[in-house]
């Protein structure tokens, strides 16, 4: 196999935080005040081969971010979309 063993290997993923949670609890509920919940849980769940992806088009995007958001919230944003747990816990706090 060689080195293409290890070519497209995802990091594996990370608990949820309690702090991300937090973040995720507050979006969750913002979704949810706008009724968008369903929709929300369409979007996510069909796009979650490309969370990866989504995350580092953000990285890309930060210098121009940065000038609306906070460094750190788009930095946060980007380790939320990163971790697959992450998501389903947002998936899960709209199913509700």
């Amino acid at each position: 196999m060689g080195i293409w063993g290890n070519a497209f290997k995802l990091p594996a993923c990370k608990a949820v935080t309690d702090e991300e949670k937090k973040t995720l609890d507050l979006i969750a509920g913002k979704i949810k005040k706008r009724a968008l919940a369903d929709m929300a849980v369409l979007v996510l769940e069909s796009t979650r081969p490309l969370h990866n992806l989504g995350s580092q088009g953000l990285v890309f995007l930060t210098p121009m971010l940065t000038m609306v958001f906070a460094r750190s919230e788009v930095e946060k944003f980007t380790k939320l979309l990163e971790n697959q747990n992450a998501v389903s816990y947002l998936v899960e706090k709209l199913g509700r």
